[in-house]
């Protein structure tokens, strides 16, 4: 039993709604104990619980996961954003871009304060940068 209630924490807490199918397994193992040596338990908790797994994950696919709405978290909405440099980025630097201190790596030319830079990417915590072309 407190297998159980360690599996529907963890799966509550990672919102992955998939372990909670291994319960039926669990649940199943628990009431056969009552009839069967433990070795079968064990037997009847795997094998169900595998089983309603691969049950559970195609019922996930088909009506939970599809019907999540997939926002971007903060970090994916900077990425192709134009800022405006506060210093000088030579190779590296770091600026203040909505409200949080980001290490930049300039991947073009120079960027002195003022010009404005584009987000190209995000590598190991550092913002990847290339120069805006004024038009």
């Amino acid at each position: 039993m407190v297998l159980i209630i360690v599996v529907v924490a963890f799966d509550v807490v990672t919102s992955n709604v998939l372990l909670s199918w291994l319960m039926v397994g669990f649940v199943a193992a628990w009431l056969a104990g009552f009839y069967v040596e433990f070795t079968y338990q064990v037997l009847i908790a795997v094998v169900l619980g595998i089983v309603f797994l691969g049950i559970g994950n195609s019922i996930s696919e088909k009506y939970i996961r599809n019907r999540i709405k997939n926002e971007p978290i903060l970090v994916d909405k900077i990425v192709g954003q134009v800022f405006t440099a506060e210093d000088r980025i030579e190779r590296t630097a770091q600026q203040k871009i909505n409200g949080i201190y980001w290490a930049i790596v300039n991947d073009g030319e120079t960027i002195l304060p003022g010009e404005s830079f584009r987000v190209v990417g995000i590598k190991e915590n550092k913002l990847t940068v290339v120069k805006e072309e004024t038009k």
